[in-house]
């Protein structure tokens, strides 16, 4: 009661009453109930207690307005009542309203609105929710040069989405790509040809459910790399296989906050060949749970969002001891692994004179409570850890983390200017054994969309190595891009 400098004792008069009301009802709307009401009854306050009633707003009836492709859709998304964690004769609150218009938004191909309207039963009020969507399905093709280039520096890749498929408000896509050109294949004197390649491929299904957002992801990725050798050539290859199945929960959210965690239960397999033999002792299968917490604030004009997470390694899914532990390798490892990881992004919008920018900053660390093997370590030197790097050799270290700057200049509304300066560093055991541990770069660039039928998106890059440690091979000058077209 800051705001009407109450103090008790004090003498109340008819405007010190109305201003208590008010400050009732601010605190109301605050925290979310814009339809309940704070009320001062009529009352002997001989006693010197002045009692407040809160009339309760409630929900009166849910109804929607559902299209798609502009024609009528009844059923398309109010089928099920797994979007808005409310009901009917609920006390109202604009945090449920929130959560379940993110559970809609979520989907590109989505456009909603919702209006909060009077109800025909007294001290309620309907929800009309408008839900129109456009073409259900989407589907992008790519290429981009983020490849080795033993396995194919030129990838393409291509993805299918389907949005709000069992009318649950979810998304199911699935994704493929492979290495195009650029590649290393190797002919031997008998004319027998070795070559190399890559291709992967996901697959993704999520649904919200209330407060809860329930997923599942699965990828696999298969190489060849061509080996020389002393009179045939090898094909060394592998494939790995990633699968995971999350819950995460809003916990507690207001008109500046949003706090969650997450549970996530993982497995992963790597297997590895010369030709069609297995080497069975680099052989890894791994499985384990990780928990999480992520909080997003709105500061000003600022947006962050942070994360912090805790992975472990159990035996479950029959999971098999690393080849580290037996005792062979100079650096050990174990399938167990504890690991800690957190990160920080911030972002905000300005504008110098009449121009519109961006700035964005991102740190990600990482810290382990046991060795870890060479999947598990934190790597740094390519365009998603410290651009400048060509990503042909990289820092490994248990320990360690780094941080992107970039700041974009919208000289068109659909396209951008960006700088770009990062730092990375590395520690641990792994890492006193390089010259070096820390790496930093920057790049130039620019990217942007034009609409031609559907969306052509591109990214076009130029980095530069500021600092390396003595003989880290990358090139002077790294050129990159990223194409995509979606419909």
């Amino acid at each position: 009661m800051k705001e009407t400098a109450f103090k008790t004792g004090m003498c109340l008069g008819s405007n010190n009453l109305s201003r208590l009301q008010k400050a009732a009802q601010q605190i109301l709307i605050v925290r979310g109930y814009l339809t309940s009401q704070a009320i001062i009854q009529p009352q002997n306050m001989d006693s010197g207690i002045l009692k407040l009633r809160v009339s309760a707003g409630e929900i009166g009836d849910i109804r929607y307005e559902e299209k798609r492709d502009g024609k009528s859709a009844e059923g398309s998304i109010s089928a099920f009542n797994n979007k808005f964690p409310l009901y009917r004769n609920k006390i109202l609150n604009l945090r449920d309203v929130e959560q379940g218009l993110e559970n809609l938004r979520r989907l590109p191909s989505v456009k909603t609105d919702i209006q909060i309207i009077p109800s025909e039963e007294e001290g309620k009020s309907d929800l009309q929710i408008k839900w129109q969507q456009n073409k259900p399905i989407r589907f992008s093709i790519g290429i981009d040069d983020a490849g080795g280039k033993t396995t194919g520096k030129y990838q393409g890749n291509v993805a299918l989405s389907f949005d709000n498929p069992l009318g649950l408000s979810d998304l199911f896509y699935v994704s493929y790509g492979r290495g195009l050109a650029h590649k290393t294949d190797l002919t031997d004197a008998t004319g027998t040809e070795t070559e190399s390649g890559s291709r992967s491929y996901s697959v993704h299904y999520s649904v919200p459910v209330k407060k809860w957002l329930f997923s599942f992801n699965h990828n696999g990725h298969r190489y060849h790399e061509a080996t020389e050798g002393y009179s045939v050539n090898y094909d060394y290859n592998g494939k790995q296989y990633q699968s995971s199945l999350a819950a995460e929960r809003m916990l507690w959210r207001n008109r500046l906050h949003k706090t969650s965690v997450g549970m996530k239960l993982w497995t992963r397999q790597t297997y590895k060949y010369i030709d069609d033999a297995e080497i069975e002792v680099q052989r890894r299968r791994s499985a384990g749970w990780e928990a999480e917490l992520r909080h997003r604030a709105y500061l000003n004009r600022w947006q962050l969002d942070g994360k912090l997470s805790y992975k472990r390694g159990t035996g479950m899914r029959q999971s098999m001891p690393a080849p580290e532990e037996n005792g062979g390798d100079i650096l050990p490892g174990t399938s167990r692994m504890k690991i800690i990881t957190a990160g920080l992004d911030a972002a905000a919008p300005f504008i110098l004179g009449k121009q519109q920018f961006f700035y964005a900053t991102a740190i990600q660390a990482q810290w382990n409570k046991t060795p870890l093997v060479a999947q598990d370590k934190l790597s740094i030197g390519s365009r998603y850890t410290v651009r400048g790097f060509d990503g042909e050799q990289s820092l490994f270290g248990e320990r360690g983390f780094y941080w992107q700057n970039t700041l974009t200049w919208y000289f068109h509304p659909n396209h951008q200017f960006y700088l770009g300066a990062d730092y990375g560093r590395v520690s641990g055991e792994s890492a006193q054994y390089v010259s070096g541990k820390q790496l930093m770069g920057a790049v130039v660039g620019f990217r942007g969309g034009h609409k031609v039928g559907g969306m052509f998106a591109y990214d076009l890059f130029a980095g530069k190595p500021l600092h390396k440690p003595k003989g880290f091979q990358t090139t002077n000058t790294v050129y990159g891009f990223n194409l995509n077209y979606s419909f």
